[in-house]
């Protein structure tokens, strides 16, 4: 739960509305903190001009004394009724005897007050101190600096109530407003995803009554999926037209050869040019057979048949089947399989036609006496299939482009093969939302199909591990 929240907080800081409020409440912090500050500045000085005003008015009601003793009794007097924690008076006659409610020391800065051995206690924030040389001695009197320190309280509590509640308001509401944007955002982002893994139908939900900035962009990208999937669909109509097209004519003239070649003489030239004609034109036939497998798949037309299918018994069957083929070839098929059913869903038929298609990759592209591994696991809750052989392997920039349709590696043009083998694969993992990850087997391919957990949302049918 902490987790979660730290990292939705951490999403919410990164985001651009959140940086905005912080950018926000920061300006407004500082307009705050400069105009309080300006303003305790101002009142300061108004303080402490009132408190030089007493100070002057005090100093003036002793002018009138003209001897030291006759200062001495006014300053006793007033000693008496002041509070030395809020003022002080003290005279220091010429002969350096203290009269008043405290004692001064003169210095080299100024004057520091102390308390009498026996007197009433000092304040504890200081004095505002003003001296005079009066009747022979130095005349001292002291303003406590308590109202400074009460102006100094007060601003300090009116910067908590005024920038504080502005601060924590601005940011709340700025990580409500960064949270509802975010959520927006990863709709686009997921939709985004979907997009680039080969779903063009997703697209973002509308959102009635808004017409901001993600609103628009959302728009924007629900029309561009739109026209990307009717060209793409359109594109892949036309494709299986035309292979459904000519796929009769080339059935039908592959008939016409074979009837030629039954009434050929078994040992003529015109038998070997027909039994070559009869070649192309079955692989041709091969190869518009595998395009509109492919086109139906892609189509999801094949998702209606889906149906529980234990992955492991497919492999199993699978192996048994090529086993005479391999051995003939002199390789080896290890089946490695785990002891309870891989159950996962899907169409038995493709599933088995992908496994054969990666079976009869690894027997013509493998030398001879190498092994052909398969193997069904489980792996973090998902179902693997692996086919794993001890051929050249395909390079590591090449691998994308073996997917696709009729694409061939240079070394592999004088072999047989169409190109469409791994296309075929390819459409199969995508129809099933599984991953399809060619990887190094040090020598050798390693082709793994990993299907989706239940409940897992289909992933990037290329994606790497």
């Amino acid at each position: 739960m902490v987790a979660r929240l730290s990292r939705a907080l951490a999403r919410s800081a990164g985001s651009t509305p959140m940086r905005q409020a912080i950018g926000l409440v920061t300006v407004v912090a500082l307009v705050n903190l400069v105009t309080l500050g300006l303003a305790y500045l101002n009142l300061r000085g108004g303080v402490e001009d009132g408190l030089r005003a007493n100070l002057d008015q005090h100093m003036a009601g002793f002018q009138v004394a003209a001897s030291p003793t006759a200062l001495e009794i006014l300053v006793a007097a007033e000693a008496d009724a002041a509070d030395p924690a809020q003022r002080v008076f003290v005279y220091i006659a010429p002969d350096g005897r203290v009269t008043g409610n405290a004692d001064a020391v003169l210095t080299g800065g100024g004057v520091e007050i102390r308390r009498q051995p026996e007197g009433r206690p000092l304040g504890h924030d200081g004095y505002f101190p003003r001296v005079e040389p009066m009747a022979g001695g130095i005349l001292v009197i002291g303003e406590s600096r308590a109202p400074l320190r009460e102006l100094r309280e007060t601003f300090l509590v009116l910067l908590l109530l005024s920038v504080a509640p502005t601060v924590l308001v601005s940011l709340g509401a700025g990580a409500m407003i960064a949270a509802r944007a975010r959520r927006r955002v990863e709709r686009i982002e997921a939709t985004l995803a979907r997009l680039s893994e080969g779903a063009l139908d997703a697209r973002i939900p509308a959102e009635p009554g808004r017409e901001d900035d993600l609103a628009r962009i959302g728009a924007q990208i629900n029309r561009m999926a739109a026209a990307q999937e009717a060209s793409t669909e359109a594109l892949r109509q036309v494709s299986a037209d035309i292979a459904h097209d000519l796929k009769t004519p080339l059935q039908r003239m592959t008939v016409i050869l074979h009837e030629l070649r039954d009434g050929l003489p078994g040992d003529g030239a015109e038998a070997v040019l027909a039994d070559r004609a009869i070649a192309e034109a079955e692989g041709a036939v091969g190869v518009f057979h595998s395009l509109l497998q492919i086109a139906q798949i892609e189509g999801g037309g094949t998702r209606a048949r889906f149906e529980p299918i234990d992955l492991a018994r497919v492999a199993a069957e699978m192996a048994d089947l090529y086993t005479p083929a391999a051995e003939d070839g002199r390789h080896r098929i290890g089946l490695h399989l785990p002891d309870a059913p891989v159950m996962i869903s899907g169409n038995r038929g493709l599933v088995g036609q992908a496994l054969a298609n990666l079976i009869e990759n690894a027997l013509r592209h493998t030398p001879e006496g190498t092994a052909i591994d398969i193997s069904v696991r489980r792996t973090d809750g998902r179902a693997e299939l692996e086919i794993a052989d001890r051929g050249p392997g395909i390079p590591e920039g090449e691998r994308d482009n073996v997917l696709r349709r009729l694409y061939r590696l240079e070394r592999s043009r004088t072999t047989p093969g169409n190109g469409l083998g791994l296309a075929l694969v390819a459409a199969t993992a995508a129809a099933h939302g599984a991953d399809l990850i060619l990887g190094d087997n040090d020598p050798g391919l390693s082709v793994r199909l990993r299907f989706p957990a239940p409940g897992d949302r289909p992933g990037n049918p290329h994606e790497a591990p």
